[in-house]
């Protein structure tokens, strides 16, 4: 980059992204480069990276990363979940998240990298009928906490990814604390 040329691994880890300007311009809207990666919350806050799987043999599985503003690990999961939609393993890996972080005792920060799920965690909404149970679950669990939800790009969600992916291959509800990831 000293001399000029800009190779592939200078782009490591960054996503094309599109400015689409609010006014009306005679220029073609510019492709931005920026940087994905995982942020910690700030303090008390605890972040809970979650990510729901869903294979083609129709198989699910959820997993989820629980860190402070350190980044320090907390926990983590990885669990088989008896679904076959994708919405409804990730509101699922959100559930069993929230139910690891609960025993922390700190206000809960929610990252997942499905934007559908999280404005439907954020809404008001109870989305279609077959995820209304685990919302139910949600929307109480909302109400007794202090919680907040935001989106993530995949990149920044990696760990999650690779725990709900490795999670379709399990039997069994798999917990790791610091000592054993």
């Amino acid at each position: 980059m000293a001399i000029g040329s800009i190779k592939p691994k200078h782009w490591k880890g960054m996503s094309l992204k599109m400015s689409v300007p609010s006014q009306a311009e005679s220029r073609r809207p510019r492709p931005l480069a920026m940087q994905i990666k995982w942020h910690p919350p700030e303090q008390p806050w605890i972040k809970i990276n979650t990510d729901g799987a869903v294979s083609t043999t129709g198989k699910a599985g959820g997993g989820g990363v629980i860190r402070d503003h350190d980044g320090k690990l907390f926990a983590a999961f990885a669990t088989p979940l008896g679904t076959q939609s994708a919405l409804e393993a990730e509101l699922l890996a959100i559930s069993h998240g929230l139910g690891l972080a609960k025993e922390l005792n700190r206000p809960m920060w929610i990252e997942s990298d499905s934007e559908q799920t999280i404005k439907l965690f954020n809404g008001t909404g109870w989305g279609p009928a077959y995820i209304r149970r685990v919302m139910a679950r949600l929307v109480i669990f909302k109400q007794q906490h202090n919680i907040r939800a935001s989106f993530i790009h995949r990149k920044g969600n990696k760990a999650a990814d690779w725990l709900a992916k490795w999670s379709l291959d399990q039997t069994n509800f798999g917990n790791m604390s610091e000592q054993t990831p």
